[in-house]
């Protein structure tokens, strides 16, 4: 934090020598001057790589990321990250990169059907909470902490990891069976949220690709795709190129490459390699504005967002903007939750943010729900309050 210090003495330091200003001037600047020529950190200057990661790419493109963390002691948790998601899906295809996902569970090349699932959970491994994945826009990530002391179960658990990354068996059977599951996800997912989503989404997506792949899918295709449709997606994009395994905990780093390199590296890249295209959210410069309603939403919420180019963390001085954003986050949470706690708050909740969103885009977020018919008190500004 060395590199926060000059600031720091910017506004300490006219305080010091408030008695006579021309003097504080010269002996600020002065003071200034000798510690900036001793402090070695550059605002331009890259933020390191962790050297504690060992870091390595194979001749087909897979990408591994390794590091020894022996807290908690005798555990190691694997990620199979893979650069694939539902906005790739053509449009016979909507909702099979998250399908895909439920497959990776139904039988792999060295645990058919269901003896993946059977055999980590007879190791301890629960399914939900230890391993799992997820599916979204622009990826698809798998999870498999196991104990690292068992060198049987970290020799298999190296195997499912491999099982995923391209050995998923596809068999028609076990597609039909899931259909009926995907689809109990999906009609569960039909609730209000979902069906306000529906009609804000083309509006804060901006009409784009993503606000048309939303990862669950839709009911037409997960009921009648032809399995062969799935099987071309998984051979497309579930390829080396597109992927890289991170695995952090209480291991031999050593060891564990060279285990990643002997089973990884026969991974296959198609014949005919699909360029893996970048979408995006355009920013439209100008203001929109929605307003929906649903018989079952019991409160009335208003929302502002405010979309730009994401800011990414590179240098020093990205670095320490982000520890701004950081801190003004937190105040506006505590500033929000004070507001709360009054009995005369204007409103039921809010809050405000600024995070990460879509598509290479941050957002600044407004929220308020409103207490009954009184949206107005909870938009107004009122300068005692915030």
């Amino acid at each position: 934090m060395r590199f926060i210090k000059p600031i720091a003495l910017t506004f300490l330091l006219p305080s010091l020598y408030c008695t006579t200003p021309s003097t504080a001037a010269t002996s600020f600047r002065a003071e200034a001057r000798a510690i900036l020529a001793q402090d070695t950190v550059n605002w331009n200057q890259n933020l390191p790589f962790d050297n504690e990661v060992v870091k390595g790419k194979l001749k087909n493109g897979f990408t591994y990321y390794i590091r020894r963390n022996v807290e908690p002691e005798k555990r190691v948790t694997m990620y199979l990250a893979n650069k694939v998601g539902s906005i790739l899906e053509t449009e016979d295809q909507l909702g099979l990169a998250h399908f895909l996902e439920h497959m990776n569970f139904n039988g792999l090349k060295h645990f058919p059907k269901n003896e993946l699932v059977d055999y980590l959970q007879k190791a301890g491994v629960r399914f939900g909470s230890d391993l799992n994945a997820y599916t979204g826009f622009d990826e698809t990530v798998y999870q498999l902490p196991i104990p690292s002391d068992d060198p049987e179960l970290l020799k298999n658990g190296l195997q499912v990891m491999r099982d995923w990354a391209q050995d998923a068996l596809l068999t028609t059977e076990e597609i039909d069976k899931e259909r009926g599951i995907v689809m109990q996800e999906m009609r569960g997912g039909r609730g209000v949220g979902q069906r306000l989503q529906d009609q804000y989404f083309p509006i804060v997506l901006n009409g784009s690709r993503y606000s048309k792949r939303l990862p669950i899918g839709t009911e037409k295709i997960i009921t009648t795709f032809n399995p062969e449709t799935i099987r071309k997606f998984h051979q497309d994009w579930y390829r080396p190129d597109l992927q890289s395994i991170i695995i952090v905990g209480d291991i031999d780093v050593k060891d564990m490459e060279e285990r990643v390199k002997a089973l990884f590296s026969d991974l296959k890249t198609p014949a005919k390699k699909l360029e893996r295209t970048k979408y995006s959210v355009d920013l439209l410069n100008k203001n929109q504005f929605i307003a929906i309603t649903d018989p079952e939403l019991p409160y009335t919420v208003a929302q502002i967002m405010i979309k730009s180019k994401e800011e990414k963390t590179v240098t020093v001085k990205d670095y320490r903007t982000q520890l701004l954003i950081s801190a003004f986050n937190t105040m506006v949470a505590e500033r929000f939750s004070e507001i709360m706690q009054q009995a005369d708050a204007p409103f039921m909740q809010a809050g405000g943010s600024i995070s990460g969103f879509i598509a290479g885009l941050d957002v600044f977020s407004l929220m308020v729900v409103s207490k009954a018919k009184s949206i107005g008190s909870g938009l107004q500004k009122d300068d005692d309050r915030v």
